[in-house]
């Protein structure tokens, strides 16, 4: 039986920051899920929407305009190759707009769409960052949103709590929001040799992610620096950052005022510039231990992350917070999980994992395993199976 036809519709976002719909696209054909037909565009990997609110009022109506018009276009190409609602239409990230301008159209014409949430626009643009969550621009681009999800047949998320706070935020049908693991190009990550018990040298320690409160670098620098000032721990940890942000100032006066201090403590390696995903492949192979996130409540514990996919596939411990959310199916991941802010059981889990060179080996090995049952593309395309099933 051949596989079914799916057509690709809307601008989607690309680039290393957003994987998910170039990934989804290549696993669709490689696992011969669906023939596609592509009557979308990717956006340029420097468009993140998030940040049109830092622009000037010109360059924002400029953005929009193009966004707008490129979705229009989309949208004309999708009514004339889709014949009603006979062919299904995938709608990566970000949906909002192709699913507005869909949502004009009456239920009877409007193609049937399959559209990738992943995070919600409103939120990031203003819950998450906390500008304005009860402004006028809060709840226009709220009541928008809405509009556009309801229009569509599906709608997917990456975790359960996502799912709920979707059906909660704009009204949704709960039978008609969907939880899948997220797309990742996971081989450069499984590729990676088994982690070792190694007996020499400091233990390499691994941060990859912006640096934002949802990741919970305070927590992180609160925990190497009780390291460095334990006179059992010091000179057993080496930390290493991959990432930049909003925090960034604050890591550099930490690292600043460790290096002032001397002595012996935790070494510390920061790499600012973002990293393709073969540098950070590299990253995760040299590391003994991953960290996640420790942002706490709100979104922070709504999500898991692409870096946990990776630090899982690549078969490495995980020290992440307990508060955390999975696709649906999906049970706990082997990882070590501490309070989400608390940076003193943050460094007692990393003195313990140094004592217990064989926990970690043993973490590893079951991380690889859980990533293949539960996250791996072939349980990702037998989900999408079951969605594009008459």
């Amino acid at each position: 039986m051949s596989a079914p036809t799916l057509i690709v519709a809307g601008l989607r976002a690309s680039g290393s920051g957003y994987p998910n719909a170039e990934q989804t696209l290549l696993q669709l054909q490689a696992h011969d899920v669906a023939r596609l037909r592509d009557l979308g565009k990717p956006l340029p990997p420097q468009l993140h929407l998030w940040k049109l609110r830092g622009l000037s009022p010109l360059r924002q109506l400029w953005t929009l305009a193009r966004l707008g018009l490129g979705n229009l276009l989309s949208l004309l190409r999708v009514l004339l190759a889709a014949r009603g609602r006979a062919v299904p239409v995938y709608v990566p990230y970000p949906s909002l707009f192709f699913m507005w301008l869909a949502s004009w159209l009456p239920a009877r014409l409007r193609p049937r769409c399959i559209v990738d949430a992943y995070i919600s626009i409103w939120d990031s643009m203003f819950r998450d960052r906390a500008r304005g969550g009860d402004s006028a621009a809060s709840r226009r681009v709220r009541r928008i949103e809405a509009r556009a999800l309801r229009a569509a047949a599906v709608v997917l998320v990456d975790t359960e709590a996502n799912r709920q706070a979707m059906i909660d935020d704009f009204g949704l049908d709960p039978q008609r929001v969907r939880s899948l693991p997220l797309a990742i190009d996971s081989d450069a990550f499984l590729a990676i040799d088994d982690a070792a018990a190694r007996g020499d040298g400091p233990l390499r320690v691994l941060f990859v992610g912006t640096l934002i409160p949802l990741h919970g670098v305070p927590a992180i620098v609160d925990a190497v620096r009780r390291l460095s000032a334990d006179p059992a721990q010091r000179g057993r940890f080496a930390f290493r950052f991959v990432g930049d942000g909003q925090l960034g100032p604050a890591l550099e006066a930490f690292i600043a005022e460790q290096a002032a201090a001397g002595g012996d403590g935790a070494r510390i390696d920061w790499v600012r510039d973002w990293q393709p995903l073969s540098a950070l492949a590299q990253e995760i192979a040299a590391a003994d231990i991953c960290l996640g996130v420790f942002g706490g409540d709100g979104k922070a514990a709504r999500v898991l992350p692409f870096k946990l996919y990776m630090y899982l596939a690549a078969g490495r411990a995980v020290v992440s917070q307990a508060k955390s959310s999975l696709p649906q199916g999906a049970p706990p991941p082997p990882l070590i999980a501490v309070a989400s802010a608390d940076g003193a059981e943050l460094a007692r889990a990393l003195a313990a994992l140094a004592d217990d060179p064989a926990r970690r080996v043993a973490l590893g090995r079951q991380a690889r395993e859980y990533f293949h049952a539960h996250l791996a593309p072939a349980r990702l395309m037998a989900l999408w199976r079951g969605l594009l099933a008459p």
